[in-house]
């Protein structure tokens, strides 16, 4: 009964229209409204959340009466996958240091033969073709060597990431939490370290002296259907920051400036390209980003920009490299 109420009530907290999820620039802050259909709930945490930022409120008049965090048990399946990766991860390390080993001493013997004096016997009438043949025998033998190494490297890298992927997804803990009686709704909310917004910014100059900005929003991956709502600040600047407006896909346009160009030359030939100074004239900083440049909607490429702050003068340039 209590694994029946659990598979029920996990699903509920991934129900998108009771998700917010405001992305910060290096972390995320994650709202979940949830209704409990008996006295207990179980609510999923991932493994990236930030120590000490759960927080769980009553609603509808009930009160919590205990809250115990415990680990995500893995699936039995998942468990055995990872096992055997390790293991299979263990045997390509030790296969590594077996080569270098063999590298070593292949290395040696190359240089053995090739600094051999050839001198003629009766046994040995041909002495440089004895060395020549050593030394292509331990060279044969080194290219051997390399080619097993690199493709045990590169498994052992896919193993690797397949892992910390695994890992990732199989930890984390539940909340099991107890309510003062049957029914009612909770919000839970908590902070996360491996969600975040990248800003991209488009520059637009199609009039002189001024520059159409438009601030998007790079989105990681989410729950689908999840509501999203921006800040252009780090978690522990965020206190004095307004949310930008709620958005519903990925490169979704944020916020709109008009900024003066203080400086602006452009070359048409041998390519179009352009340099210009901007001066930012908005209340609120512009966080570092990628910057695309459009000259009377030609696509003149795109640049680092490492942000600015109000009233702060910038720089791009977009030319070909040299």
């Amino acid at each position: 009964m209590l694994a029946l109420i659990a598979v029920l009530l996990l699903a509920m907290p991934a129900n998108a229209a009771n998700m917010l999820v405001t992305l910060y620039l290096d972390g995320a802050r994650v709202e979940i409204e949830t209704g409990i259909l008996k006295e207990y709930a179980e609510v999923s945490l991932p493994a990236a959340i930030h120590d000490g930022s759960l927080r769980i409120k009553p609603l509808d008049g009930c009160h919590i009466e205990r809250v115990e965090i415990v680990p995500v048990k893995p699936d039995p399946g998942i468990q055995r996958e990872m096992t055997m990766m390790t293991a299979r991860s263990d045997a390509l390390s030790d296969r590594l240091k077996a080569l270098d080993a063999r590298e070593t001493i292949f290395l040696a013997a190359a240089k053995s033969q090739s600094a051999k004096a050839p001198r003629k016997s009766k046994t040995n009438p041909e002495p440089l073709t004895a060395v020549r043949q050593g030394t292509e025998f331990a060279i044969a033998q080194l290219e051997g060597v390399y080619r097993a190494r690199r493709i045990a490297e590169v498994e052992l890298k896919s193993l690797e990431a397949r892992l910390a992927v695994m890992k990732k997804d199989a930890g984390g803990n539940v909340a099991r939490v107890k309510l003062s009686r049957k029914g009612g709704r909770i919000a839970v909310s908590y902070f996360r370290s491996d969600l975040n917004w990248l800003p991209a910014y488009d520059f637009r100059l199609n009039k002189s002296g001024e520059a159409d900005v438009v601030m998007r929003a790079v989105l990681p991956k989410l729950e689908m259907g999840a509501k999203v709502s921006v800040l252009p600040a780090l978690l522990a600047d965020a206190a004095n920051e307004k949310g930008l407006p709620v958005i519903s896909q990925n490169f979704s346009p944020v916020a709109t400036f008009i900024f003066p160009l203080l400086q602006e030359k452009f070359s048409p030939t041998p390519v179009s390209s352009i340099s210009f100074r901007f001066k930012n004239i908005s209340a609120i900083k512009l966080p570092a980003g990628e910057a695309y440049c459009f000259v009377k909607e030609e696509y003149l490429g795109k640049v680092d920009f490492r942000g600015a702050l109000p009233g702060e003068e910038h720089e791009l340039t977009f030319a070909p490299v040299k």
